[in-house]
């Protein structure tokens, strides 16, 4: 019994950083790959058949607990919070094996877990985590560009792009932007 551990937005200068934890109840029709080698489409298809065909949580970290605490600490804070949500919805998935994507995690829970990097590319259940992730970020970064319409949040998803640096110079920073990353900090 595998548990796969993913996030996604550790990179971007704006939003939430999105854990999920998951197990899967049947092998996926499709092979299941980094949600950042999927295009847009695809994670939207595949997210359709995850969410019928898994156990999983959702938790985030925002942006205050990254520029509080730095953004490994904030990811290893919504993976902890994931996967106590997880084990609410499920208990007996205390005793499964949980696969970490990464080389680093610190928890004070009881588990059997390992690091492993690029995990997302290897294992199924963290190749899904990380679709499960994604998807939920971009859906959450669709709901702050109706707030701020202005920061163009939904093309960018408030990753460093040039269409980002470009807004930086322009406009106030919103209340979803990580202050403590250098672009940021010099607005």
């Amino acid at each position: 019994m595998i548990v796969g551990i993913d996030e996604a937005g550790r990179g971007p200068l704006a939003g939430v950083v999105v854990a999920c934890a998951l197990h899967l109840k049947y092998d996926p029709p499709f092979i299941a790959k980094d949600s950042k080698i999927l295009s847009q489409s695809k994670r939207e298809e595949f997210f359709s058949w995850i969410i019928s065909n898994a156990v999983f949580a959702v938790d985030i970290a925002n942006s205050q607990e990254i520029d509080r605490f730095n953004i490994l600490e904030a990811t290893f804070i919504a993976f902890n919070r994931a996967i106590k949500k997880l084990l609410i919805k499920d208990p007996n998935l205390s005793k499964a094996d949980f696969i970490v994507d990464g080389t680093l995690f610190k928890t004070e829970m009881d588990l059997k877990y390992t690091c492993i990097k690029k995990a997302d590319q290897k294992i199924k259940e963290v190749s899904c985590a990380s679709i499960v992730a994604k998807v939920t970020r971009d859906h959450l970064m669709n709901s702050v560009d109706f707030l701020y319409p202005k920061w163009n949040f939904s093309k960018h998803k408030g990753y460093p792009t040039k269409e980002h640096f470009s807004l930086l110079k322009k406009h106030p920073l919103t209340p979803f932007h990580r202050k403590s990353f250098s672009p940021c900090r010099f607005t």
